[in-house]
């Protein structure tokens, strides 16, 4: 090995070993991050909201989960089904009715209720655990609020100084990853576009300098009160957006218009906030197509 390549790689050793040594500071700074405002403001009582920020409106947890279901991709039917289980849902985050009686109420096979029931637990699982149970809200309440025009995070004063720059830091890491949501989504926030603009956390790091592990810490658990409703900060994260959403979607267009090419049809998505490949709008197409045929027959 060249002593110009090996003393390079000494010189990283140490970098690399002190990026995974936190100290009991940051360790702290870290938690505080990760907590949301609800739980902050129990452990931190008494608090002082400052009263120059924007009051954010909180909504049941039922209001939250029904508002997320055109993400899932559902059909009209489905998701009428879907939001009659979520408002039989519990304190305890328990399905309140049984898979024999949605069927029996809403004219379908038992085993499709019982699909409807696990999609519903499993794509909401976070909501559900972290507002029922033993520390169950009655309503949902955002970390930040999230307009076109602007990012407010919602903050609470203490006494104590450490506290208090944790408090700041929290703040002002939240303040950078929402307001690079609000830009990329403004069309999205105004109602001009059906679903949001999904990002990636390792591109989001590069763009505000901060490491992907602080940004997924900065949105577990964190909702945004929007002009859509109350969302949580997971849904602008992720690869690509539900496939079937994307299929419903261009079922939805060649309806309307049968002729168009797959180039059009990548364009319409895109101004709905849906950015995929014309390649991969072809494969999906051929997918509908196929499964239009089988119902037929």
């Amino acid at each position: 090995m060249p002593d110009s390549k090996r003393a390079r790689e000494t010189s990283l050793t140490p970098r690399l070993e002190q990026k995974l040594i936190l100290t009991k500071t940051e360790k702290f700074y870290l938690n505080i991050l990760s907590t949301p405002i609800h739980l902050l403001k129990e452990k931190y009582l008494p608090v002082m909201e400052v009263e120059d920020y924007a009051v954010a409106y909180s909504e049941d947890l039922h209001q939250v989960l029904v508002g997320l279901l055109p993400f899932l991709g559902l059909s009209d039917n489905d998701e009428k089904i879907a939001e009659y289980i979520i408002y039989n849902i519990d304190s305890r985050g328990k399905i309140r009715i049984s898979a024999e009686e949605i069927a029996e109420n809403f004219g379908i096979d038992i085993s499709h209720a019982q699909e409807l029931i696990e999609l519903l637990l499993t794509e909401f699982s976070e909501e559900i655990s972290q507002n029922t149970g033993g520390q169950f809200n009655e309503y949902v309440e955002p970390d930040v609020i999230i307009t076109p025009e602007k990012v407010e995070v919602l903050r609470i004063e203490v006494k104590d100084p450490i506290i208090m720059k944790a408090l700041e830091m929290r703040a002002e890491t939240l303040y950078k990853i929402c307001d690079e949501i609000r830009k990329v989504n403004e069309y999205f926030l105004r109602g001009y576009r059906r679903y949001p603009q999904i990002l990636t956390m390792r591109h989001l790091s590069k763009t505000i300098s901060l490491h992907t592990s602080t940004i997924s810490r900065a949105v577990k658990g964190k909702y945004a009160s929007t002009p859509i409703g109350t969302l949580p900060l997971r849904l602008f994260f992720g690869k690509i957006i539900n496939p079937q959403i994307v299929k419903n979607e261009i079922q939805r267009l060649l309806e309307i218009d049968n002729t168009l090419t797959d180039a059009h049809l990548a364009l319409i998505l895109k101004s709905e906030g849906i950015n995929i490949s014309r390649r991969t709008v072809n494969k999906y197409r051929k997918q509908v197509s196929t499964a239009t045929k089988e119902g037929k027959a």
